[in-house]
């Protein structure tokens, strides 16, 4: 027999009675940096041909490690004040705004493929959905980073009627049924732990969330991650400016924003919860979700702006969040002025999208920034309550969090993505709750004056 037959049965030996099972020491999931992986699949999805299993798997794979760092660098959060604080936030912000870039191409690219002809589709979905179901090193806890590109690759296959289309759909559904499963019981680990919303807490650890946790600390230890450069905070000289952050609002008045849409899936899915709870909002959007201007200067539309387009009919209200949700404190000149303009012209394409409201990704801003907005007469938006959901996988951990601040602060604007599922699932929780504790949702109108109306 030789070595390498002989190797599996040498992993379970009996001692004593019992059985030990000898582990492997934990691998780091071997990525390139993640803006390196974006612009890999960026030249790929350019060639006539669609992009095989190789690009997208390291694109899921380095997304995963995003997902992980975050974990990682949040497991403490209780214990994260001052200083430390800003600087994960810091780091965090670094590492999402790679993994914004990364998933912008994927995302695409996964749509892209959900519509090619079965023969080159299903070998390709079937080798991606091999990687998440089967890889031994991924982790139980990991399936909560795959369920955003699950739905991207979902929802243009539903409309295949061909058996083969019936058949990803089935095996899409059941991956999606898992990560359900996980994400159901972290959520009440941490409801029993903490309660939450309709929950008391009966105390103990949250224990198969520490595993997760001290498992991912083994494989990315902290020290290196939190060395990443640090995305600059804002300055106390601008907050004597027309900037408006939620603190001026008042008592007991909210104003619910999304960034970083409009997304394929969710956006449509908020939209929907906020329109059943007669709510307003603002979405503050990414330019290049929406399309782009040639060098004629003529705009060419996505059909991802029929989105925003119907957001504005359903009467919320559309800001600009920058066209590439670039680190904009560090630009100057014609780059920071193009980030602004493209943006500004795409939504004013659109019928009734435009306004004077602008936010900074990150809200990573100076004066020469707040000066860059005056020529197209845009007001800064900021935001006092984080709802940390693009760090935090846990529904119920989210909930709290934005309850907590809400707690302390009495008012504010309450920053939301919607491009993750998370916005989605707690809304239902916190607009009820923080109606009967006597809160008010507000909206702005298009020049970011506050409007009480239309209160159910």
């Amino acid at each position: 027999m030789t070595m390498r037959r002989l190797w599996p049965l040498l992993l379970i030996t009996l001692a004593a009675g019992g059985v030990w099972v000898l582990q492997s020491q934990p691998r780091p999931l071997p990525t390139r940096p993640p803006l390196e992986v974006a612009a890999t699949l960026a030249q790929a999805v350019t060639h006539p041909e669609p992009p095989g299993a190789a690009p997208l798997l390291e694109a899921l794979r380095a997304d995963l490690q995003v997902h992980r760092q975050l974990i990682v660098l949040f497991a403490n959060e209780s214990n994260l004040v001052g200083s430390g604080l800003e600087r994960a936030l810091a780091v965090g912000h670094r590492l999402h705004h790679e993994r914004r870039d990364l998933v912008h191409q994927l995302n695409g690219a996964l749509t892209r493929l959900a519509k090619e002809p079965a023969p080159q589709r299903d070998p390709v979905i079937g080798a991606l959905l091999d990687w998440m179901e089967a890889d031994p090193d991924l982790l139980e806890l990991d399936r909560l980073a795959f369920r955003d590109s699950l739905r991207v690759l979902q929802k243009p296959l539903q409309a295949d009627p061909t058996p083969a289309g019936a058949q990803l759909n089935r095996r899409l559904a059941q991956n999606l049924r898992e990560s359900d499963r996980v994400e159901a019981l972290v959520d009440a680990e941490y409801q029993r732990v903490f309660g939450g919303p309709g929950a008391s807490a009966r105390g103990g650890q949250r224990d198969r969330w520490q595993a997760y946790v001290t498992e991912l600390q083994k494989r990315i230890p902290l020290g290196p991650l939190i060395m990443g450069a640090a995305i600059p905070r804002p300055a106390e000289e601008l907050k004597g400016s027309r900037e408006i952050n939620g603190t001026e609002l008042p008592e007991k008045v909210l104003i619910l924003t999304f960034d970083d849409g409009p997304h394929r899936v969710y956006t449509e899915e908020i939209k929907a919860i906020l329109q059943k709870e007669q709510v307003p909002a603002v979405f503050f959007e990414v330019g290049r979700n929406l399309g782009a201007q040639d060098a004629s200067g003529k705009i060419k539309l996505s059909h991802l702006a029929d989105l925003t387009e119907d957001l504005v009919k359903s009467g919320f209200l559309v800001g600009n969040h920058s066209y590439t949700h670039a680190q904009l404190s560090k630009e100057t000149g014609a780059p920071l002025d193009l980030e602004i303009r493209e943006t500004d012209q795409l939504l004013r394409a659109i019928p009734g999208a435009h306004s004077q409201l602008f936010r900074f990704p990150y809200g990573a801003r100076t004066k020469v920034q707040l000066q860059a907005l005056e020529p197209y007469h845009l007001r800064s938006v900021l935001w006092n309550i984080d709802s940390l959901d693009w760090a935090d996988p846990v529904p119920s951990s989210v909930a709290d969090r934005v309850l907590k601040v809400i707690a302390h602060e009495k008012r504010g604007i309450i920053l939301f993505h919607d491009i993750h599922d998370r916005a989605g699932k707690v809304l239902p929780i916190l607009i009820p709750k923080l109606r009967a504790e006597g809160y008010r949702f507000a909206g702005l109108d298009a020049e970011g004056s506050l409007l009480l109306a239309g209160q159910p």
